[in-house]
């Protein structure tokens, strides 16, 4: 009796830190794999794609096929080209046709999108946002990013391409972020931000180790760790008011590395969202189900979700 072909849906969501490969049957994963996005580096920008595309089939069940291949990437991506335009997080996958390098290489339909839409759409179809009308979509990670779904359809600016809403200026920093923008959110609240001031009271911080659990109990015991808890939460909060004053979503979900860590700053972002009565804003945010493999499934889910405008 002839064993059936498992067909498997490939996704990659590309960071400035990491870059996860899944491999889903139907929306369960069978498979994955994280590498450090700077381990590409050392290749030739011929070889990157061939990489990529060896890892995925070194992923692959022996009973398994490859049917299609999504990837989220951070920062600007071409929807229409299909190229990432991210030299300044992203740098080793920009500038050349690596979608349309990897889709011959392994003869599938594909797709790309920036990584915080499919995130969004990862949480949208099988983790916190399912049954959203209207979700937003905050990653706290290596940077800031933002996808707005509305109706499980990303929103775009007039020419088709992802609004980068991560920079927004948010305070009077005259620091210049690399987008141009002074007093911009991500430099003021990603995961990145956090991560160097904690370090300055925790020289020994080990951020893949830490844990809520961890950063709980000394923060109890340490008020400088609590005091940048609380203003983390503010700084998150800055950025945020503005999303949910011009959006208005039923839900907002918190995914990236620091997403997880809520809990112990949401009370520094509930005081940067008070409003008078009549002005308040939405108040349902949680953090991602899915974790660290929103961007990936939801990346693999591309090929095969229309994304007209809604």
């Amino acid at each position: 009796m002839t064993t059936p072909v498992r067909l498997l849906r490939a996704g990659i969501d590309m960071g400035g830190t990491g870059t996860r490969l899944i491999l889903l049957e139907g929306l369960r994963e069978v498979a994955g794999l994280t590498l450090p996005t700077a381990s590409f580096e050392a290749l030739p920008k011929t070889q990157r794609s061939g990489e990529l595309v060896n890892r995925l089939q070194q992923l692959c069940p022996a009973d398994g096929q490859i049917v299609s291949l999504g990837i989220g990437a951070s920062g600007p991506v071409n929807n229409r080209s299909g190229v990432i335009e991210n030299d300044d997080t992203l740098a080793c996958f920009s500038f050349f046709p690596l979608l349309d390098e990897m889709q011959q290489r392994l003869n599938v339909p594909a797709a790309i999108d920036n990584d915080a839409v499919v995130a969004a759409l990862g949480e949208y179809h099988a983790g916190a946002g399912v049954g959203s009308k209207r979700m937003l979509m905050v990653t706290l990670g290596t940077g800031i990013g933002v996808a707005l779904l509305d109706n499980g359809h990303p929103f775009r600016t007039a020419d088709d391409r992802h609004p980068e809403a991560g920079h927004i200026p948010v305070s009077g920093n005259g620091q210049r972020c690399y987008c141009g923008v002074t007093g911009c959110w991500e430099q003021e609240a990603s995961r990145s931000w956090l991560q160097e001031a904690l370090r300055q009271v925790m020289p020994a911080l080990d951020w893949p180790q830490l844990t809520v659990e961890v950063l709980k109990e000394k923060s109890a015991t340490e008020p400088r760790i609590a005091a940048l808890l609380h203003e983390y939460g503010e700084r998150v909060g800055r950025g945020l008011s503005t999303l949910l004053t011009l959006y208005g979503p039923d839900l907002t979900v918190l995914s990236g590395s620091a997403a997880a860590l809520l809990p112990l700053f949401s009370h520094g972002l509930d005081a940067a969202l008070q409003r008078a009565p009549g002005y308040r804003l939405p108040e349902n945010i949680m953090s991602s189900s899915l974790g660290d493999v929103a961007g990936a499934l939801g990346a693999a889910l591309l090929p095969t979700i229309r994304l007209p405008h809604p």
